[in-house]
C-alpha cells in the first residue's frame, strides 16, 4: 500500500528544492560577480565607461532567449537580469572610483 504525503510534507519538500535552488544561484551570481570585478580593473586601467548600452541590450536579448528555451517567462527573466545589471554597474563603479582613488 503507498501512503501518500501530506500536505505539510509536500510543502515541505518543495521548499528544499527552493532552498537548493537559492544555493545554486547563489554561488552562479558570486561567480557571475567575481568575473564583473575583473572587468571593471580593466575598464578602470583603459578608461572605459562602466555602463555599455549596446552590451546590457545583448545580455538581455540573450537571457530573454535562454528564459523562452527553458519555459521561464521572458519578461520575468528581463526584470531579473535588469538587476543583476544595475548591480554588476554599481560593482564597477565603485571599483573603477577605488582604483582612481589610489591614484
Amino acid at each position: 500500500m503507498t501512503s501518500k504525503l501530506s500536505a505539510d510534507d509536500q510543502l515541505a519538500a518543495l521548499r528544499r528544492q527552493i532552498d537548493a535552488a537559492d544555493e545554486e544561484l547563489v554561488r552562479v551570481l558570486a561567480r557571475r560577480f567575481s568575473v564583473v570585478e575583473e572587468i571593471g580593473a580593466i575598464k578602470a586601467a583603459r578608461g572605459d565607461p562602466v555602463v555599455v548600452p549596446a552590451r546590457i541590450e545583448a545580455v538581455l536579448a540573450r537571457v530573454e532567449g535562454h528564459a523562452k528555451a527553458a519555459g521561464l517567462d521572458p519578461a520575468i527573466a528581463r526584470r531579473l537580469w535588469r538587476a543583476i545589471i544595475d548591480e554588476a554597474c554599481a560593482l564597477e563603479e565603485a571599483h573603477i572610483a577605488a582604483v582612481k582613488q589610489k591614484r
